[in-house]
């Protein structure tokens, strides 16, 4: 499928809200709320899940039949190698054998399968969220594919709302906190990948009416994120059953409500490529980051800033050297193996028919 240098640019955008979220301590003299800052990473984080379950969705339905196994075999080559190999380093960083760190649920991503979420490689959920999306998705779009378009939006809308029950109910027994249960577990986030696939099968079916509303729904998402922000900051949301239920069908709606927008960006061919880079290393950033972080800890780094403008020169040294290991990781490792593996498992694009 074509590339959308405006979907770059919102990953971009997203990837860059992350990693401010996790050096924000260097702007501690702002005596900005840590609640803002967690925010941007909450958001960042959403965004980049629901334009994977949108990009893969489109992928599929643009190609041949989708072959269940083929689909899985290219998630795992996609996920787990550079998985794998940060949670070697992040291992060998904080040693190996310290006590309670569960390394062999980590290997196999079961580590998200119950609350609260380990502490350690924290990062690692949004690895195993993405590949509970790579393993539905293609089970979703093998069975829409056979549906008219108002079947579809029936049969996606389902498995929605049956996730959104299935989190009110766990919380409503057992009662988890937001970010180490409701939000990193994966039991709680079974509607994840189908706001995506709700975003992708609108667009691959009505793409016209989705440009000719673009504005409106950007603005509806803009300010779907503007009221999750405000509830994200203002309500103590370990306390709140209504809020946790809630705030995050709100926010991966106003990010899906965002991608038809982005889409129908038209930016300059040299923006474009920049873009496209920087966005296709965003797997790369979302895992070395934090690990860059760990590793100037590690090696006595000083991390503390000590006035504003001390901070904001440390946060925007630390934005780009995170982005250029980034860059440099997908260029020598993550990119030759995508290659290696789309050569493996070509597709040949076949045509949507509009139902």
């Amino acid at each position: 499928m074509n590339r959308f240098a405006g979907l770059d640019l919102l990953r971009v955008i997203a990837g860059l809200a992350l990693i401010v979220c996790h050096t924000a301590f260097l702007l501690s003299s702002l005596r900005i709320p840590d609640s803002v800052w967690l925010y941007l990473g909450l958001v960042g984080v959403e965004i980049f899940l629901v334009s994977l379950g949108f990009l893969l969705t489109c992928r599929m339905l643009e190609s041949a039949p989708v072959r269940i196994g083929r689909q899985w075999l290219r998630a795992i080559m996609r996920w787990w190698p550079l998985y794998l190999l940060m949670l070697a380093l992040n291992l060998f960083i904080s040693g190996a054998g310290v006590p309670g760190v569960p390394w062999m649920q980590y290997v196999v991503l079961a580590q998200n399968l119950a609350w609260p979420h380990p502490e350690f490689f924290g990062e690692a959920w949004i690895v195993a969220a993405a590949v509970m999306m790579a393993l539905l998705i293609p089970l979703a779009v093998r069975f829409l594919a056979r549906c008219s378009f108002a079947v579809g939006v029936r049969w996606i809308v389902c498995p929605l709302l049956v996730g959104c029950v299935v989190r009110s109910l766990v919380i409503g027994l057992q009662d988890p906190a937001f970010d180490l249960g409701v939000r990193k577990i994966l039991l709680m986030r079974l509607d994840l990948p189908f706001y995506g696939v709700l975003a992708g099968w609108l667009w691959m079916h009505r793409r016209n009416e989705l440009l000719r509303w673009r504005r409106a729904l950007a603005a509806s998402g803009v300010i779907a994120l503007a009221a999750t922000a405000y509830v994200y900051v203002s309500v103590a949301l370990d306390e709140s059953v209504l809020a946790r239920n809630a705030l995050l069908p709100l926010c991966d709606l106003g990010c899906a409500m965002l991608l038809p927008w982005a889409c129908s960006l038209r930016l300059g061919d040299r923006v474009g490529k920049v873009l496209r880079v920087v966005a296709a290393s965003m797997y790369a950033g979302l895992l070395t980051h934090v690990t860059v972080l760990r590793l100037g800890v590690f090696l006595g780094l000083p991390l503390a800033a000590q006035s504003v403008l001390q901070g904001f020169l440390m946060l925007s040294a630390c934005i780009l050297v995170c982005g250029g290991v980034a860059i440099l990781v997908w260029w020598l490792l993550d990119r030759p193996w995508l290659l290696l593996r789309d050569r493996l498992f070509a597709e040949h694009a076949g045509p949507v028919r509009e139902r």
